[in-house]
């Protein structure tokens, strides 16, 4: 693969990249948006770009904030940081909350565990992400789909934007 610094996501259409969980499918559900995100830390910078264009704007740091902790855990701890890695990022504005979906290339081995809370230890550096997801998302969770694994996580809308 050539490379990818300074490149733009590219939109994601075709289901095979699609983040597999289930979303609801009511008339008021509105289209989503997905982008593949080169695995280098340095991309973190193009996709909060992206979110920024498609998420509303009383929730938009903290998606910010949530997807790119996602987006560096993918990175660090996956097969997409590996070279010609990528991460699918998948956003849903569903009735009366976003759902964002952060897909990676699976584990780099095969014994690595699902993406966990750890338990807090002042003298590790890092281990902070999924507390932070778990702190302030509605709710959060993982889900994986053959070499793939989802962390994904929701935010209810204020009622105004229900």
């Amino acid at each position: 693969m050539t490379d990818m610094v300074g490149t733009l996501p590219q939109r994601v259409t075709d289901s095979e990249v699609r983040a597999p969980i289930t979303l609801s499918r009511s008339p008021s559900h509105h289209p989503g948006h997905a982008m593949r995100v080169p695995g280098l830390p340095e991309q973190a910078h193009a996709l909060r770009g992206r979110l920024t264009a498609v998420v509303p704007y009383s929730v938009t740091d903290t998606v910010l904030t949530l997807a790119s902790e996602l987006f560096n855990n993918a990175v660090t701890h996956s097969r997409s940081g590996d070279e010609g890695g990528e991460v699918v990022v998948a956003v849903n504005r569903l009735p009366g909350r976003i759902q964002v979906k952060v897909v990676d290339q699976g584990p780099r081995d095969a014994g690595a565990s699902s993406p966990h809370l750890r338990p807090v230890d002042p003298g590790r550096e890092g281990g902070l992400g999924l507390r932070l997801v778990d702190a302030e998302a509605s709710r959060w969770g993982t889900f994986h789909d053959g070499n793939r694994t989802t962390v994904w996580f929701e935010l209810d809308l204020p009622h105004a934007q229900a």
